[in-house]
C-alpha cells in the first residue's frame, strides 16, 4: 500500500506495524513482532514481564564515540474508531494516502507512537548509517499510565543520552514535561424498579482531542456538557438515571456521551425542557464546536431498573461540581499549561458508574493537591447509601529541564543545518516517558522530537509524509554527529 511513498524503509515498517494489533493493554502481538525483528537481524534483545522490548545494535564501523545512545518510543496506540465498529484486538489498520497526509480509514492512525517504531526499526535494519551503539527501548502501555516504562529494568542500559520520538509537531524540541496520575472513581448503589418513560440524550460531534496536547484550547467535554444539560432540566422535572457513558480513555477529551434517564413526573414537560436547554447550550458553544449535535429520544412508558433519587443527585452533583480542564498556567513558560484534569471515562456497569480522570502537573505538590481535592469532592457528594471508592494509579514524575544539555545544543545545531530555521525549544504539558526514564537513569540527557501528526487520539489523525521523511533524516544526522563526537 505504501510503496509509492516509501522512504529509506520507514513506511515499510510503518505499514508492517499497522497490520499488527497494538492497542493499550494488548501489547502481546506487537511485542512478539519486535522480538522476531531482532532475531531476524541477529540483534541482541530482551523482553520483560511487562512486554517491553530492548534491542541493542553495535556501533557502525566508522563510529569514533562508543558511548551508547537510547532511541525510545512506545509500542501501544490509542484505539478510536469513528463508529466504534473496528476490532482493534484482531484487525490491522486500513491505511490511506491523501496528498501529503497518511491516515487510517475510520480510525486512529497510531502515528503516536508508531512513527518511533518505524524510524528505529529502519535504523536497526540498515548498515548504511553512521551511529554510536544503539539501545532501542520499546515500551508498553504508555497511553494508559506509562506502565511499561514504570516496570522497565534499566540496569543493563549504559547510555547517557536518549532520543525520545514521541512529539507530534515538527520544529519543536521538547526538553521537559508534566508529571501526572490517573484517578478511578466509582459510585455504586443497588438499582430500583421505576415506572416511567425512558429518554435517551446523546451529545456528539465535539472536537475532543488529547488532554495534554490540546487541553489549552479549552474543548468541551461531552460528559460534562451532558451533565449540565441534565442538571438544568432536573430543576423543573423529576427523573432517575439509568446510565451515562462517554469515552474510554482518561487522557482523551470526551467528544461523545450518552445518558438514559426515566421520567418520574411529567415526561412531556421534561422532554420540552431538555430540548429548550439543548438549543440554548448549542447556541452558546456553536463557534467553538460547530459540529455539536444533541439527539433526544423518548420511549413508551415501562418499568425499568434505574438508580434511585439519591444516586441520581450524587451523579449530577459530581459531574457539575468536579474540577476539570486547565487549573493553572505556567508562570515560568508563557503559554504553557502547568496543571490540569480531564474526566475522560464515564461508564455504567450494573449498579455502578465508573469515572476515569487524567491529572497532570509540572509541580508534584499541585498534583497532590488536585488528587486530594478530587477525592474530597467525591466523598462529599456521596450520601444516602451511595458507596464511593477512589483509587490513584500510574503516577509518574515530571521531566525537569536540564540547563547543561549537550544533546539539546547538538540537536538545535543539526536542525538549523537541515531545515534552515531555528527550532522551538520548550516543555510540554502532556506526560512523556522521559520523566520516568530520567528518574531511573539520573543525569540522562534527553530530547523529544517527531514529525507533524495532527489530531492524535482521534479518528481524524493525520501524519505528514514529507515531515516524516525530513525528521528521519534529522534523526540520522543527529546519530552521525553523536558517533563522531
Amino acid at each position: 500500500m505504501l510503496e509509492s511513498i516509501d522512504y529509506k524503509k520507514i513506511f515499510t515498517y510503518f505499514e508492517e506495524i499497522s497490520n499488527v494489533p497494538r492497542g493499550s493493554y494488548h501489547n502481546e502481538k506487537i511485542s512478539a513482532y519486535l522480538v522476531e525483528f531482532a532475531k531476524k537481524h541477529n540483534l541482541e534483545y530482551r523482553v520483560d514481564e511487562a512486554l517491553n522490548v530492548i534491542i541493542k545494535k553495535p556501533a557502525s564501523s566508522d563510529c569514533k564515540n562508543q558511548d551508547p545512545v537510547i532511541i525510545q518510543g512506545h509500542m501501544d496506540m490509542v484505539c478510536v474508531s469513528d463508529d466504534g465498529s473496528h476490532d482493534f484486538e484482531n484487525d490491522g489498520l486500513d491505511l490511506q494516502i491523501d496528498g501529503d497526509l497518511l491516515y487510517a480509514k475510520g480510525t486512529t492512525l497510531g502515528g503516536d507512537d508508531g512513527i518511533a517504531l518505524a524510524y528505529t526499526l529502519a535504523i536497526l535494519a540498515s548498515d548504511e548509517y553512521t551511529h554510536p551503539p544503539i539501545e532501542a527501548v520499546f515500551t508498553t502501555d504508555e497511553e494508559v499510565g506509562m506502565d511499561g516504562a514504570a516496570a522497565l529494568d534499566v540496569s543493563d542500559l549504559k547510555a547517557k543520552m536518549m532520543l525520545n520520538i514521541d512529539n507530534e509537531e515538527e520544529g519543536i524540541l521538547l526538553v521537559s514535561c508534566a508529571g501526572g496520575a490517573s484517578a478511578d472513581i466509582r459510585f455504586s448503589k443497588e438499582k430500583v424498579e421505576t415506572k416511567g418513560r425512558p429518554i435517551t440524550i446523546r451529545v456528539s460531534g465535539l472536537v475532543g482531542g488529547h488532554s495534554g496536547v490540546e487541553i489549552h484550547k479549552h474543548p468541551l467535554n461531552a460528559s460534562i456538557f451532558l451533565g449540565r444539560l441534565l442538571e438544568m432540566a432536573g430543576e423543573e422535572s423529576a427523573f432517575r438515571l439509568v446510565s451515562i457513558t462517554g469515552g474510554d480513555k482518561d487522557n482523551v477529551i470526551t467528544n461523545v456521551s450518552e445518558a438514559q434517564i426515566v421520567s418520574v413526573g411529567d415526561a412531556d414537560q421534561l422532554l420540552a425542557d431538555l430540548s429548550q436547554y439543548a438549543d440554548c447550550m448549542v447556541e452558546e458553544v456553536s463557534s467553538a464546536e460547530p459540529n455539536i449535535k444533541i439527539d433526544i429520544q423518548m420511549g413508551e412508558e415501562q418499568s425499568i431498573q434505574t438508580f434511585d433519587d439519591a444516586f441520581t443527585r450524587t451523579m449530577l452533583d459530581f459531574v457539575n461540581l468536579t474540577i476539570t480542564a486547565v487549573q493553572v498556567n505556567s508562570s515560568d513558560v508563557p503559554g504553557m499549561v502547568e496543571s490540569s484534569l480531564n474526566m475522560g471515562i464515564t461508564k455504567t456497569e450494573g449498579n455502578e458508574v465508573q469515572l476515569g480522570f487524567s491529572l497532570r502537573s509540572q509541580k508534584e505538590s499541585y498534583l497532590s493537591f488536585m488528587i486530594r481535592k478530587l477525592q474530597r469532592l467525591s466523598s462529599c457528594v456521596a450520601g444516602d447509601g451511595v458507596t464511593c471508592t477512589f483509587n490513584i494509579r500510574g503516577r509518574y514524575p515530571a521531566w525537569d529541564y536540564k540547563k547543561d544539555s549537550v544533546l539539546r545544543d547538538l540537536m538545535v545545531d543539526e536542525f538549523v543545518k537541515l531545515f534552515g530555521r531555528e527550532p522551538i525549544v520548550e516543555g510540554i504539558h502532556a506526560g512523556l516517558e522521559c520523566g520516568i526514564m530520567s528518574k531511573k537513569i539520573p543525569g540522562l540527557d534527553i530530547v523529544s522530537f517527531g514529525p507533524d501528526i495532527k489530531d492524535i487520539h482521534t479518528a481524524r489523525e493525520r501524519l505528514s509524509i514529507e515531515s516524516a521523511k525530513q525528521n528521519f533524516d534529522f534523526l540520522v544526522n543527529v546519530l552521525a554527529r553523536l558517533a563522531q563526537a
